[in-house]
């Protein structure tokens, strides 16, 4: 497998959320993706969970979770992000734990999640930084506990970062430690560059 150097994602995220308003991100939808919104729907996702969000960004699914009865930690690289997510939490009137650090290699303590979320992060990882990520998320996740994660696909053209992932790659680095219990190509947000884009949503469960 190639080997993809990523740009600085600190500097990178750092720049776009101290510069532009949080609507010139093509990323930030204003509300939770409906795959998320459909796992709190249907109970999977239940008020009284621990819940960490990895790469939280502006902190727009952090507060769905909390205003939807959740405990919710979130975590991003960027001073500016935890700061636009303080504000929108404030706002909502909702309590989040934010910290800004890497979510790569968070400090908590193992066990301390029923569920991690993420969009955003995977993508961007190096091929050395995968399997250690991978075994982060088992560290963090409780017996049973479930990984949700988001990311672009193989189906997106365009340039090396974000990388564009393939199945396999996904089952290849997370499957040895999670139980894969759904796969499937969702509609992400287009932009000018990018039309009706195919990103992955898949959920997972710890062994």
């Amino acid at each position: 497998m190639e080997n993809i150097k990523p740009c600085n994602a600190r500097d990178f995220y750092e720049t776009i959320y101290s510069t532009k308003k949080p609507a010139g991100h093509p990323w930030v939808a204003g509300t939770a993706s409906p795959e998320l919104i459909n796992l709190v729907w249907e109970g999977v996702i239940s008020p009284g969970m621990k819940v960490l969000e990895a790469g939280c960004g502006i902190g727009t699914e952090s507060v769905f979770l909390a205003v939807r009865g959740m405990d919710v930690t979130s975590i991003d690289l960027s001073e500016s992000a935890i700061s636009l997510s303080k504000q929108l939490a404030k706002f909502y009137g909702v309590e989040i734990n934010f910290q800004q650090g890497d979510a790569t290699n968070p400090d908590f303590p193992d066990e301390s999640f029923d569920v991690i979320c993420e969009q955003g992060v995977f993508h961007h990882l190096t091929d050395e930084e995968r399997e250690p990520y991978a075994k982060t998320i088992t560290r963090l996740l409780r017996p049973n506990g479930l990984f949700v994660l988001r990311s672009y696909s193989d189906k997106i053209p365009g340039g090396p970062q974000p990388r564009r992932i393939k199945s396999d790659e996904l089952i290849d680095i997370f499957h040895p430690y999670l139980k894969l219990e759904e796969l499937r190509r969702v509609l992400s947000f287009s932009s000018e560059k990018q039309h009706r884009p195919l990103g992955w949503y898949t959920l997972w469960e710890k062994r």
